[in-house]
């Protein structure tokens, strides 16, 4: 029995960034979550996504969350209760200021041309948006270039609408592994939900995957379900449909 679905947000909850939010779909998960805490029984829902820290706090506290939720790729999990934060044990020391030391050489070589700009918010990965007039590949390729100068350390990864900067093995997959570990649900008794490819390695793990109409080629192929809706109307359709 699946007990814990785990979602990813853009392109799954929502249209993505700056796009409104539909409340009805908020309202639904928030009631599939007051149900779970009542009745362990039941599907709970939590997210897994790029997004920083605080703004995965408010969708948690939205949609009535109270399992932790990923952020930053799997960098981090929020704490509903007790509340908290935790990085992973991987970020350590070390690793936080080689990022900040890249971070500044992006900022350099991107930010100060103008050629693009940082997502704000983010402490354990980076993720940047190429301004007008510039491709989402330039700014790829030189963030790939500088980050290569520790090797294999860092992962550049281009998404849909920005470049990310992660730790390598700090990804979705590790994170919903070590969501896991803090849960003690295991990983055949959870659902994942994703549109991207970067949202695969994790909707692999899992014991039952779907993804919205709007999901790429390669997630579609792989997700045992894909809804005929797209987003948030997708993501309802989805809860009907699970095993």
């Amino acid at each position: 029995m699946i007990r814990l679905m785990v979602a990813d947000v853009d392109g799954v909850l929502s249209l993505g960034e700056a796009a409104p939010f539909d409340f009805a779909v908020l309202q639904r998960l928030a009631e599939v979550n007051d149900r779970a805490r009542h009745k362990p029984q039941h599907l709970a829902v939590t997210l897994c996504t790029g997004r920083p820290a605080p703004y995965v706090e408010v969708l948690m506290q939205a949609i009535h969350g109270f399992y932790p939720a990923i952020y930053e790729h799997g960098a981090g999990l929020y704490m509903p209760e007790p509340y908290g934060f935790k990085a992973h044990p991987a970020l350590t020391p070390v690793m936080q200021a080689q990022l900040m030391e890249l971070r500044a050489m992006l900022h350099d070589a991107l930010v100060a041309t103008n050629l693009a700009y940082f997502q704000p918010g983010k402490s354990a990965s980076l993720s940047l948006f190429a301004r007008a007039g510039v491709t989402i590949h330039e700014v790829a390729h030189t963030a790939e270039r500088l980050a290569r100068q520790w090797d294999d350390a860092f992962l550049v990864e281009t998404g849909a609408t920005c470049v990310n900067v992660m730790v390598r093995g700090l990804d979705k997959a590790e994170g919903v592994r070590w969501l896991a570990r803090e849960t003690g649900i295991p990983l055949h008794a959870m659902a994942g939900v994703g549109d991207a490819t970067g949202d695969i390695p994790f909707m692999q793990l899992v014991g039952w995957s779907a993804a919205p109409a709007n999901a790429q080629a390669a997630v579609k192929q792989m997700a045992h379900y894909t809804s005929p809706y797209e987003d948030g109307q997708g993501f309802m359709d989805i809860l009907t449909r699970m095993p």
